[in-house]
């Protein structure tokens, strides 16, 4: 009878824990949904808005920071330039000194304004100044790095601004375009929506173009290109896109991803005759050609820059502008807009051009440096090649760069280890 009693007593806790098995299993996902909500409930949202009045009569902009709910935010402190950034009012504590302005928001309704500076001269010819950034009665053409200087933020753990660009323009201008893209929902028909994922204080970067404007646009892979110009202007907005529509599939086999919009500006006088990358925008002169006598384009050159972001570290810059460069002439050359003469041409060029640099470490890379780091760049393609038979090159070597971003000559050297080849040098000495 004791017998029989255990066994049953063991039947019944058999029975009990498998019945108990299926509800351990769903503790146990309840746990990690629990955990997985737990975590997301970490992250909160501030809502943040950027208010800007362009005012073309005082060569001005009236920025007005908004936000709704700053209970999180414990200070920002950001780094003005005393030239262009002034008046500054708010709630809250604000504390004005010679290089920053340091503001404690209220929890409720924080409010921030100031007046920014539009033109910046960059550089004086016989001509007269040249701009990059500049504002006439009928357009503008800027940065809103100027317009929302950097920041150095405190928040409380998990919180994330939710931001919103909102311009408003003089009467007689029709629009305003920009890398972000249109928050379309939004009361205002010119708001942008500035969502930088590395980031947890989003701030406007790259260019902006408004006023009355000319705007070409087209989808290339998964990029939307969109080329904008005052109408005044001879910026030769069809060609930019014909030009980058023939070179583009090139451009996607050495990038796997490309940024999803991106907005070339460009205007002739009183402009800076060059061109000039930002995130997800680049600024071109409309008496840059598409392809230079010597063979290379500004053009290509700032599209590699704001596709890649990659940048070199301390000393050397000639990573970013050499690469810039190599593939302004080989994307050029992969499309078939060069002959195997023509590039060999370009390259004896560049050669020439750089016969007494020494070495290519520098905080910026000059015309010259940035030649010779074209050929450093060819002869670490054709080791590539030479290595693999062919199976591998360049593209490969800057996918990872990609993954870097901030490149020294060891991350260089590291990988030429890794692909069992031996790296160029980056300093030399002069031919006689």
């Amino acid at each position: 009878m004791a017998l029989f009693s255990n066994r049953v007593t063991r039947v019944y806790i058999f029975i009990l824990l498998v019945l108990a098995l299926p509800a351990c299993a769903d503790g146990a996902s309840n746990t990690s949904n629990t955990s997985k909500a737990s975590n997301n409930s970490d992250e909160r949202y501030y809502d943040l808005t950027y208010h800007v009045a362009l005012h073309p009569e005082t060569s001005s902009a009236k920025v007005r920071i908004e936000i709704a709910n700053a209970q999180d935010l414990v200070w920002l402190d950001f780094n003005i330039d005393k030239k262009y950034h002034t008046n500054f009012t708010g709630n809250g504590e604000l504390t004005v000194a010679e290089g920053n302005v340091k503001w404690v928001p209220p929890a409720k309704d924080a409010m921030l304004t100031y007046d920014v500076a539009i033109n910046r001269a960059r550089k004086k010819e016989s001509g007269g100044k040249q701009y990059d950034a500049y504002i006439s009665p009928q357009w503008a053409i800027f940065r809103g790095d100027d317009l929302i200087p950097s920041a150095r933020v405190r928040a409380k753990k998990g919180a994330k601004s939710k931001s919103v660009l909102v311009f408003d323009l003089p009467k007689n201008w029709s629009s305003v375009n920009s890398g972000w893209p249109k928050a379309l929902d939004h009361s205002e028909s010119d708001a942008y929506i500035i969502d930088n994922p590395s980031r947890r204080f989003d701030r406007p970067t790259g260019w902006f173009i408004a006023g009355d404007l000319g705007t070409r646009r087209v989808k290339l892979g998964e990029t939307y290109l969109s080329v904008s110009a005052p109408k005044e202007s001879e910026f030769r907005r069809m060609d930019i896109l014909t030009m980058l529509t023939f070179v583009w599939p090139q451009v996607t086999n050495t990038f796997e991803v490309t940024p999803a919009k991106i907005l070339i500006v460009g205007a002739g006088k009183p402009m800076w005759r060059g061109g000039l990358s930002s995130p997800n925008s680049l600024y071109l002169h409309e008496d840059r050609p598409l392809v230079s006598e010597n063979g290379t384009s500004t053009i290509l050159h700032e599209i590699f820059h704001v596709v890649s972001g990659i940048s070199g570290d301390k000393n050397n810059d000639w990573v970013a502008e050499g690469l810039a460069e190599f593939y302004a002439i080989e994307w050029l050359y992969r499309a078939g807009g060069l002959t195997d003469t023509r590039r060999n041409i370009v390259l004896a060029d560049l050669e020439k051009w750089s016969k007494n640099v020494t070495t290519l470490l520098g905080k910026n890379s000059t015309g010259e440096v940035t030649a010779k780091a074209v050929l450093y760049f060819e002869e670490l393609n054709n080791r590539l090649l030479k290595k693999s038979k062919g199976a591998v090159n360049l593209d490969a070597f800057v996918a990872e760069l990609f993954d870097n971003k901030k490149i020294t000559v060891e991350t260089i050297n590291t990988l030429c280890t890794n692909y069992e080849i031996e790296c160029p040098a980056v300093t030399f000495k002069v031919k006689d």
